[in-house]
């Protein structure tokens, strides 16, 4: 049994106790393993005729490169199966009564690197294209678990009205909502709605952390926001009268 953890964070994973509970020998695997040298440790024991397990977290093909160890292992003769599990990107929309019909182009918003003039301008463009279009944006944060690093949401809001300011500051400012998710799935999981400039200053305890821009809202996720996530019905219903009139324009 092989475990990847660089994918994303499971709040709470104890590795003696997957061991306690499969009885068998549970191996980590790192990035390097998996992407650079194609897997090829469990591809080899694989072909050993030993059944090999690789345990991700969340679903196993989503926002992941694993579909290409399962293509090489085809190539090489050696059968797969998959086990499809809940993702952050489905459990999003039980969690905030968002509609899964009003989705626009999911992004990821990265650490920037300032040395080498590398900013995430393209997730930026992305969420304003999506808003303009009155679609919810999906945006996970990135994770670097070789460097203990994760984006917070403060972090990432400091970069949403960094380079929204320079992209399209008629949507993303201070009074843009945004919807807060932390360890979602989890006992101690927080769903928060607030102002892009309240997020700034918001700690909402250890990741992972996943933020939703919302579109064109529905009374219905208006009202499941105001339930399930603490949103300020009078915010929400300002900001769709705001898309409603950059629409018009577009």
């Amino acid at each position: 049994v092989f475990i990847e953890s660089y994918t994303s964070i499971v709040p709470g994973l104890n590795i003696e106790e997957l061991i306690k509970m499969t009885k068998k020998d549970v191996k980590i695997v790192s990035r390097n393993i998996l992407e650079n040298l194609s897997g090829r440790p469990l591809l080899e024991e694989a072909l050993r005729e030993k059944k090999v397990v690789l345990l991700t977290p969340g679903d196993p093909f989503i926002a992941t490169t694993h579909i290409s160890l399962r293509l090489t292992a085809h190539k090489m003769g050696i059968k797969t199966r998959v086990i499809n599990a809940p993702s952050v990107l489905t459990a999003i929309f039980g969690a905030t009564g968002l509609q899964v019909y009003k989705i626009g182009r999911i992004v990821t918003i990265t650490f920037p690197y300032p040395e080498y003039n590398f900013y995430p301008y393209s997730s930026i463009e992305k969420i304003c294209e999506n808003i303009k279009h009155g679609l919810h944006t999906i945006a996970l944060l990135d994770l670097k678990v070789e460097e203990d690093r994760a984006m917070t949401v403060a972090e990432a809001a400091e970069l949403l009205l960094k380079l929204g300011s320079q992209v399209c500051d008629e949507i993303l400012d201070n009074n843009t909502p945004i919807i807060v998710l932390a360890r979602l799935g989890s006992d101690n999981e927080l769903i928060l709605t607030r102002r892009l400039g309240e997020v700034l200053n918001l700690n909402i305890g250890p990741p992972p952390h996943t933020l939703v821009i919302p579109g064109e809202l529905h009374p219905l996720e208006i009202e499941a926001l105001e339930c399930f996530a603490h949103a300020d019905r009078k915010v929400l219903e300002s900001w769709n009268l705001k898309i409603k009139n950059l629409k018009r324009k577009h």
